[in-house]
C-alpha cells in the first residue's frame, strides 16, 4: 500500500468546457442582440462561459494561495481582489477584477430587472427604462455605471439578460491576463500559457482560442 496526497485545485479542467461553449456560441450569435436583450440561446452560452471563467479564476487564486502559505482566514474570507494585491502591490488588474466578480453575482444570483420596450413587426426592442430591484454590494455601488448599466472600466452589461458575446471576449481575455500576471510570477502556483484545448476538432492553445496570442516565457 502506498501513502500519497493532493490538492483539490480544478484550474484548467474549465478549460476543455469553455471551448465547447465557446464554439456553441458562435453557431448561435447571429448579430440578433438588441437594446433589451442578447437572445435566447446566445444569453445562455454567454453567461455560463463567464460563470466558469471566473471560477477558472478562482480556482487558480486558491492554488495561488496554498503556494504562498496563505493563512485561514485569507482562504476562507479575503477577497480575492484584495488578496492579490496584498500579495503583490504591482497587479495591475484590481478594478477589472472586482468588476468579473460584479458580473458572476448578477448571474449566479440572477438580479433582477423591470424593463419597459417598445417593439414593431420586423424591428427590434427598443429599450425605454429599467427599474432594479436586486441591490448591489460594495463593489457594485463602486464599479458600475448606472446611468449606461455597464461596468465602469471593461464595460460589462450588468442586465443578466443581455449578457452576450462581447462580455464573453472581454471576460477571457481579463482572466487570460490576470493569469499569465501570476504565471509570470511564479509558474508553480499558475502555468497555463502551455495549455491547450480542443476547439472545432484541433488541439488549439487556450490563448489562441480566446484570442490572446501572447503568452509568458
Amino acid at each position: 500500500m502506498m501513502n500519497d496526497s493532493l490538492v483539490t485545485i480544478v484550474g484548467s479542467s474549465y478549460f476543455e468546457p469553455i471551448s465547447a461553449l465557446l464554439e456553441k456560441l458562435e453557431k448561435h450569435d447571429k448579430g440578433n442582440s438588441t437594446q433589451v436583450q442578447s437572445g435566447y440561446y446566445v444569453n445562455g452560452f454567454a453567461s455560463s462561459i463567464c460563470l466558469l471563467a471566473v471560477v477558472c479564476l478562482e480556482s487558480y487564486v486558491m492554488r495561488v494561495k496554498y503556494v504562498n502559505n496563505a493563512t485561514q482566514n485569507e482562504i476562507d474570507k479575503t477577497p480575492v481582489a484584495t488578496y492579490l494585491k496584498s500579495l503583490y502591490p504591482d497587479f495591475p488588474y484590481e478594478e477589472e477584477l472586482l468588476e468579473l466578480h460584479i458580473l458572476r453575482d448578477i448571474i449566479a444570483h440572477n438580479h433582477l430587472w423591470e424593463v419597459s420596450y417598445t417593439w414593431e413587426d420586423e424591428e427590434p426592442m427598443k429599450f425605454q427604462s429599467a427599474n432594479k430591484r436586486s441591490s448591489g454590494d460594495r463593489k457594485y455601488r463602486q464599479r458600475v455605471d448606472e446611468v449606461n448599466n455597464v461596468t465602469k472600466t471593461l464595460g460589462l452589461n450588468i442586465s443578466p439578460i443581455k449578457v452576450g458575446s462581447e462580455d464573453v471576449k472581454k471576460v477571457l481575455q481579463t482572466v487570460w491576463k490576470i493569469l499569465l500576471f501570476l504565471e509570470g510570477k511564479n509558474r508553480n502556483q499558475c502555468y497555463v500559457s502551455h495549455l491547450s484545448a480542443i476547439h472545432k476538432g484541433k488541439l488549439v492553445n487556450f490563448g489562441k482560442i480566446i484570442g490572446m496570442e501572447e503568452t509568458c516565457t
